[in-house]
């Protein structure tokens, strides 16, 4: 396909150096000031592919200091001692760090170099002082303002994005769903999938000079996910409970979609994976405040747990597995099938539905969820996420308070987003661990199915 590049021009460089200030003399931690003010978050109405909870809407940031690139492995270990990354290399991005091993890294580095840590940390809740000068992550509204770098297009490249500019899922361009089959738009051209994070700073910065804000690792920000807060817009700092922490910027496997400046991802804060890292920041002038969240909402798994396995299966290598733990288990299992089920040129299909968000009619009687604790959903990720008729089925009844465990074939892209489009879809229930496999998963399926299981409480024979 034709790729055309969108990077800033020198003249734009420029103009956005006029919003940055150099690090004193005597600062050696190489960070930027970046000013603040009154800035925008989310996207408009008209943004393609936008989310409900991306809602435009203007917010006031202080001035406040940013580590230009994401932290390294190096940094990590020096301070933690430990490396828990899956691609292996000094000067990559740490990653399969949760949301409070980056918290308390922030803590550690602060002591280390003489500042005072902002976060206490009382088991799983945590508060930030923000009158401390020391190390803490960004928050989401800080964050949006630093990956935008003065921009107003759906990524601070422009309105495409490609990787020698960013670091992601290149065969999969922001719009390839609707361009997949037929390219109606000659702006979106595939370009390489990298498969793993590279070292921090290799491709351009943005405006602001800073690196990887979009793709390389998804950032852990302070935020607990909620709607935006419209009341509460200078200097938000998201909800004070909540289950799910938010991260931003998507990751070197993820679609174009997931790069977007206003796209928020949410997860479980308990989440290891090698496409989660974070990036460092520091307050410019003190706050007289004291953020206060509490420890994530959890719903803990029962003793003995009543449990569902529903999937939905399209070829066959879902419903094996949804098969395979029924049987360990014991448990009840149930098909989602569709009214009209799919058929024809499944890509073009199916993301008509998305687009559309389409919740088609299901076939047969739903299962009470009254009669179970626990729900084992199995599903096929389908253009890095969930497909419509699982969503039909999470609509048709209600799962507050019973404890999801979703389990998902795929044909390369891993989950995609898909766990954050499952928590969104389901504020109410306790989204556990996920498990992902490639097609029919190998030989070693079984055991690596029985090792999630054991890992998330379930006991079996």
């Amino acid at each position: 396909m034709f790729r055309r590049q969108a990077v800033l021009s020198a003249a734009a460089f420029i103009f956005f150096s006029s919003w940055l200030q150099a690090a004193p003399a005597d600062f050696s931690d190489s960070l930027i000031l970046l000013k603040g003010g009154t800035v925008q978050m989310g996207g408009p109405a008209t943004e393609r592919q936008r989310s409900p909870d991306e809602l435009e809407h203007s917010v006031q940031i202080n001035p406040f200091w940013i580590d230009p690139k994401e932290v390294t492995q190096a940094d990590y270990e020096a301070i933690m001692g430990v490396n828990p990354s899956g691609f292996k290399g000094a000067k990559l991005p740490v990653e399969r760090v949760t949301w409070l091993e980056a918290v308390q890294y922030c803590n550690a580095l602060s002591a280390k170099r003489g500042l005072k840590p902002v976060y206490q940390i009382e088991g799983e809740a945590v508060s930030w002082d923000r009158s401390a000068d020391g190390y803490r992550l960004l928050t989401e509204a800080e964050w949006e303002y630093a990956a935008r770098a003065g921009t107003k297009t759906i990524f601070n490249t422009g309105n495409q994005v490609f990787t020698d500019q960013i670091n992601f899922q290149g065969s999969y361009p922001y719009l390839i769903e609707e361009n997949y089959v037929i390219q109606r738009d000659p702006s979106v051209s595939t370009s390489r999938n990298r498969g793993r994070t590279i070292e921090v700073g290799s491709l351009p910065p943005n405006a602001f000079g800073l690196y990887d804000m979009h793709g390389n690792v998804s950032e852990w920000v302070f935020d607990y996910y909620g709607p935006y807060d419209l009341e509460q817009t200078k200097n938000p700092t998201g909800p004070s409970e909540g289950a799910l922490r938010v991260n931003r910027g998507g990751a070197y496997n993820d679609f174009g979609k997931h790069l977007r400046s206003a796209h928020r991802s949410a997860l479980n804060p308990i989440m290891r994976d090698h496409n989660l890292g974070f990036r460092v920041a520091r307050n410019a002038e003190p706050i007289d405040d004291v953020v206060k969240t509490q420890a994530p909402k959890r719903i803990q798994m029962p003793a003995k747990p009543r449990i569902l396995v529903a999937y939905y299966s399209y070829s066959g290598n879902t419903r094996d597995a949804a098969h395979y733990i029924a049987e360990r288990l014991g448990a009840e299992l149930f098909a989602i099938t569709m009214k009209e089920p799919y058929w024809g040129e499944i890509y073009e299909v199916t993301q008509k539905d998305m687009n559309a968000g389409v919740r088609p009619p299901l076939a047969g009687t739903v299962p009470n969820l009254e009669n179970y604790d626990v729900v084992l959903l199995g599903y096929p990720t389908w253009w890095a996420t969930v497909p419509p008729p699982v969503l039909s089925f999470l609509a048709s009844e209600d799962f507050s308070g019973k404890v999801v465990l979703p389990f998902s074939s795929h044909g390369g892209t891993e989950f995609g987003d898909s766990l954050s489009d499952l928590a969104k879809a389901l504020p109410n229930s306790c989204l556990g661990i996920g498990f992902q496999f490639y097609y029919s998963g190998g030989r070693r399926l079984h055991e690596r199915i029985d090792a999630w299981l054991k890992a998330s409480g379930i006991e079996f024979k």
